[in-house]
């Protein structure tokens, strides 16, 4: 599929601000000559800066704060791709050039998009890149469709350029094979839209959003099966499915109660390998099965390096990227440069170690897959710690609360099991609930406040989400679950 196809194919879901969005440059476009002297652009010189390197001290895996590798940033020199400076100098807009190599050596490694005409934009967090996004590809006449429970500002922004947001059914359940999107509420809802009483007076949708990995809130992840069930909807009903994914390699292997503490990551008797988790852990992304260029997926690396450096990246087809682009011509412009040099040197500093590979894109790559390993690695320990600390309680045993065990991320949810029947008021309940949790002194996130439409999801809301990733230490968080579990025991009477 050619440009020209792309175009064809996907202007008509342009919204009509981006018809309007013709950035103006003054650049000619031509490259200088060695000897010239370049007066034209207003860019200081690097030695107007006031620093002239960064250095920073690298550690070997979460939680070590042993002897560190330490890795500069120089003036000029290192890494010679992106020193002082390049990075802190006004830069591309689409991203400097070996970061965007870097991204895209991740896709082609892991999610290679089956057809030809894809591109990667660089952008300033998966915030940035989801305005960007629905921005650019809705207005007053759209209908997006996304998970029933989802992470809230993306409802906001959305909303905020006019269209509409419509929740899909959620199979709430610990089985792989039928967590995530109802597909068949989804059919049913897609192939009777004009029908459907609450629905018609909207567009029919033209974009899905989906957390397909270790879904946020609920953890849940979508089987492969599913998702080639969804894609052939989206085929069907002419979908553009936007796959936000933050959470992809922070998977989970089953938690076992006969062995709770066991981590496939750590197994010092069978080790896995790096490709036993591209190829056995990872999912594949809806890129993979994305024959028509209609998949735009949004990768970060708030959850893989920290989410202040303010750095992700977009893959779609090149068109859509070039509508993308347009719009970061005129707003944010280039992604932090500062980020994206530390995030490369780092990268480069982890590809020493890789000592088994010749080519020195293969070492940063895996370099980086063996840091995402330990990060899964530690995500699954914690997993772990929560897990034993909350079924070894009294109210678990009592049969007060159940917990929804996800496959991915940094969410578990724990789902109220009522004595008598659900409460009439769902909401005030939980909130009931809520104060009596932070009077134990522990702040979790109630479910309701994480549905699209609170009265369509209502019914489903009654759980709170938490979240194993700040606590600072295992304690810290065994007592927090020990403090979740007394509050539901004391709200609930027993």
């Amino acid at each position: 599929m050619d440009y020209e196809s792309l175009r064809d194919r996907y202007s008509r879901f342009l919204s009509r601000r981006d018809e309007g969005r013709k950035p103006i440059t003054f650049w000619d476009g031509e490259l200088p000559s060695k000897d010239l002297i370049c007066l034209e652009a207003g860019m200081p010189n690097e030695k107007m800066f006031p620093i002239k390197g960064i250095d920073l001290h690298l550690v070997e895996r979460p939680f070590e704060d042993g002897d560190e590798d330490k890795v500069s940033i120089t003036r000029y020199e290192e890494p010679v791709e992106m020193p002082i400076a390049r990075a802190l100098q006004y830069s591309e807009v689409r991203g400097m050039q070996p970061m965007v190599n870097f991204c895209k050596r991740i896709v082609e490694m892991i999610n290679k998009p089956v057809y030809e005409h894809w591109d990667v934009l660089m952008s300033n967090g998966s915030s940035d890149s989801m305005f960007k996004v629905f921005e650019t590809l809705c207005d007053e006449s759209s209908t997006v469709l996304m998970e029933e429970f989802t992470f809230s500002p993306v409802v906001s922004n959305v909303t905020s350029t006019g269209a509409n947001c419509v929740p899909l059914k959620m199979h709430l359940t610990t089985d792989p094979r039928e967590q995530g999107i109802d597909v068949e509420y989804m059919e049913q809802l897609l192939d009777n839209w004009h029908e459907i009483e609450e629905y018609r007076h909207l567009n029919k949708p033209k974009l899905l959003y989906t957390i397909v990995t270790g879904q946020n809130p609920t953890g849940m992840t979508l089987s492969m099966e599913k998702r080639r069930q969804i894609y052939r909807l989206a085929q069907k009903h002419d979908l553009i499915i936007v796959e936000d994914d933050p959470y992809g390699y922070l998977t989970f292997p089953p938690y076992d109660p006969e062995n709770p503490m066991k981590n496939v990551y750590t197994d010092t008797e069978n080790p896995m390998s790096i490709d036993e988790y591209l190829q056995q852990r990872l999912i594949k992304s809806f890129l993979t099965l994305d024959t028509d260029a209609r998949v735009i997926r949004l990768e970060t690396f708030s959850k893989m390096y920290a989410p202040g450096l303010r750095l992700s990246f977009i893959i779609a087809n090149k068109f859509i990227i070039d509508r993308l682009l347009n719009l970061s011509e005129i707003t944010t412009r280039a992604p932090s440069g500062a980020s994206q040099a530390i995030v490369y040197a780092t990268v480069k500093a982890m590809a020493t170690r890789e000592t088994a590979y010749q080519d020195e894109n293969d070492r940063m790559f895996y370099g980086w897959i063996r840091w995402a390993m330990k990060l899964a690695a530690t995500y699954t320990h914690r997993r772990n710690v929560a897990f034993k600390a909350l079924y070894e309680t009294d109210a678990y045993k009592n049969h007060l609360f159940s917990v929804l065990e996800p496959s991915a991320g940094m969410f578990i949810n724990v789902k109220i099991n009522w004595p008598h029947a659900k409460p009439t008021d769902m909401k005030s309940s939980l909130d009931q609930l809520d104060k009596v949790l932070v009077n134990k002194g522990v702040k979790v996130v109630l479910g309701y406040k994480l549905a699209v439409d609170q009265k369509f999801s209502m019914d489903s809301s009654g759980f709170l989400r938490f979240t194993v990733a700040y606590a600072s230490h295992d304690d810290q968080l065994i007592e927090g679950c020990h403090r979740i579990a007394n509050g539901i025991q004391e709200y609930l009477g027993h």
